[in-house]
């Protein structure tokens, strides 16, 4: 009885909780952006702009949940003019690259001359959205505010700790490396592998080209007899793969391609003494997007069939870094070097009970036969793939994740 009674009253509390949520907030649903301007000058006030997609998950939380709070629909109807885009229609497209939206929700904080004031990438609950909002109130604090300060001059710690979790949380990661490049590289390095600066290290300092980021990797073996191996690899790691993503990035759009170079041949010395396959397996991922990057297909095969070779007898190289090189050579470069693709998919063929392998060798034919013309061979592959991702998953592996080809 006493169960029942319970139940009983937390389905009503839970009842008269949902019914007490009866406010949201009043978004303008993509309106013509200068109009929102206009408004928010004339009431001197900021644009709450949620940049969102259709298919955005966390969108849809957000809208559902956090926008319909009563107390956090009274503060923004209150204080913003509230704008709601869909970034893949109408003037989205446009918005989104003035903007640099790259990941959703992105939830914008705009004046009336359209100078974004602060920035939040991400879904979060009603507390820490709430604060991290209040933030655009006070412009100091915004990562724009503290832009300012550190452009003029201010490298303090309080500043520079302050500028970067707040360039972390805006998702605005090459600009958070650049500014703990300055910041870290101006500090002692004696005082580098302390716990309290490797802890911020490890969170901030994403720049390979930065002194003190040279001085950690070659301090790598101190660090890990302090820190455990396992995070000072994954730190490292993360950083070289960083670097190669943006270079990819780079080349991609046209856009910083000159810092991503500078980047890219800091990485390049620090690696070429080293004898770690972990290092050598990185750098051979960078030479390879820089041949992608110039179109140096030759040289890009070249690279993957000598690291082949290279490899030592019953040691083949890691599948992933070779099958999925291949894939993205077919995706970009000429139909010729789809063949010498099929050779790679070939090399691991006799890997039969590593599924992971098996996936990625059919994904790789798939892509390779299609693009060959080869319409036949190419869904074959494809169904093989699809059956061998529910092999996978009824044995609770893991599985490649798919290329967009």
């Amino acid at each position: 009885m006493n169960k029942i009674l319970l139940s009983a009253a937390v389905c009503c509390a839970l009842a008269l909780s949902v019914k007490a949520q009866t406010r949201e907030i009043n978004f303008k649903h993509d309106a013509p952006f200068k109009e929102v301007l206009a408004e928010a000058k004339k009431q001197n006030k900021l644009i709450f702009f949620d940049a969102y997609t259709s298919w955005c998950g966390p969108c849809k939380v957000m809208a559902n949940t956090v926008f319909k709070t009563d107390s956090v629909a009274d503060f923004f109807n209150q204080t913003f003019v509230n704008l709601k885009v869909d970034m893949e229609k109408g003037e989205g497209p446009k918005l989104k690259d003035r903007f640099d939206v790259a990941a959703y929700p992105t939830l914008l904080f705009i004046d009336g001359d359209g100078n974004l004031v602060h920035k939040i990438v991400g879904s979060a609950p009603v507390n820490e959205f709430m604060a991290e909002s209040r933030k655009a109130l006070h412009p100091e604090n915004t990562v724009y505010g503290l832009e300012k300060k550190f452009n003029a001059g201010d490298h303090s710690e309080a500043t520079s700790l302050a500028y970067m979790t707040a360039l972390e949380t805006a998702y605005e990661h090459t600009k958070m490396g650049e500014v703990a490049k300055v910041y870290f590289d101006a500090l002692p390095q004696n005082t580098l592998l302390d716990s309290k600066n490797w802890e911020l290290e490890s969170r901030f300092l994403f720049d390979v080209s930065s002194k003190a980021f040279a001085y950690l990797y070659g301090k790598s073996d101190d660090l890990k007899a302090k820190y455990g191996a396992g995070k000072v690899d994954m730190y490292f790691n993360q950083v070289f793969g960083n670097t190669i993503g943006s270079l990819k990035k780079a080349y991609a759009s046209n856009i910083n391609l000159p810092a991503a170079k500078n980047r890219a041949t800091a990485m390049e010395a620090l690696l070429a003494s080293s004898n770690s396959p972990s290092d050598q397996q990185q750098l051979t991922a960078l030479h390879l997007a820089q041949f992608a990057g110039t179109n140096q297909w030759d040289q890009y095969c070249a690279l993957i069939n000598n690291t082949l070779k290279k490899a030592p007898a019953g040691q083949k190289p890691n599948s992933y870094s070779i099958l999925w090189a291949g894939m993205e050579m077919v995706r970009s470069a000429p139909v010729k070097y789809s063949t010498t693709a099929l050779k790679w998919a070939d090399y691991y063929n006799e890997d039969k009970e590593d599924l992971f392998t098996q996936i990625l060798a059919s994904d790789l034919r798939k892509m390779a036969s299609k693009k060959l013309g080869k319409t036949k061979e190419a869904e074959a592959f494809a169904l093989n793939s699809e059956n061998l991702r529910k092999q996978a998953a009824a044995q609770g592996k893991m599985t490649p994740p798919i290329m967009n080809n």
